[in-house]
């Protein structure tokens, strides 16, 4: 005599399907798969904050172009500038309020002058301190580096480098970015932004 089990398709899918039929029929690959998400979404996270450096590293080379060719001109020494006036202008050309170091002897501002770096209007000071030449750029809500809150001073919102016997120091803040370049080492262009202009 045959016997015969009654099987019904349909009740062994709906007990055993779930996402989509790939956990139960599949487990390993359902593991590998969501593994391989996790992966690719951090990856990408990752990108996207850093998609701002490239950038900022134009920028920086552009603007240490800049401040090279001004250096190779070899000009006298401008006569300084009033700190009312550099921030007065400052103001006027960026829309940046921007506090100078008044009482430090030796900073001496010579110019204050609107700049294109990259197809990007900007404010160029230039001004020295302690035998070193420096330029400072401002760039009015610019944020290279994602919108997010920024801190006064913080660590993923700051980069700096030499190059072509320059330094430069990046930095933000909610309402710009600026980029401190000079003719002394990178260590002395650091400590002169952290002292004075943040």
């Amino acid at each position: 005599m045959v016997t015969t089990t009654n099987r019904s398709t349909a009740r062994h899918f709906s007990e055993r399907s779930s996402l989509f039929g790939v956990v139960d029929f599949y487990p390993r690959l359902a593991v590998v798969v969501i593994f391989l998400t996790i992966v690719v979404a951090v990856a990408g996270w990752r990108i996207f904050r850093e998609s701002g450096v490239p950038r900022i590293n134009a920028l920086s080379d552009e603007a240490i172009v800049a401040f090279a060719s001004l250096q190779a001109e070899n000009a006298p020494a401008a006569a300084s500038l009033d700190f009312n006036e550099a921030e007065r202008r400052i103001l006027d050309f960026s829309g940046v309020s921007l506090k100078l170091p008044r009482d430090v002897s030796g900073f001496v501002v010579s110019a204050v002058e609107r700049r294109t770096i990259r197809k990007r209007p900007a404010v160029g000071i230039r001004f020295s301190y302690e035998g070193g030449r420096h330029m400072l750029v401002i760039f009015r809500k610019e944020n290279f580096l994602g919108k997010k809150p920024l801190a006064s001073f913080p660590d993923d919102s700051l980069l700096s480098g030499e190059r072509d016997g320059c330094s430069f120091v990046f930095w933000e803040r909610e309402d710009a970015s600026f980029i401190m370049v000079s003719d002394t080492d990178v260590i002395q262009t650091f400590r002169l932004v952290r002292g004075f202009f943040t």
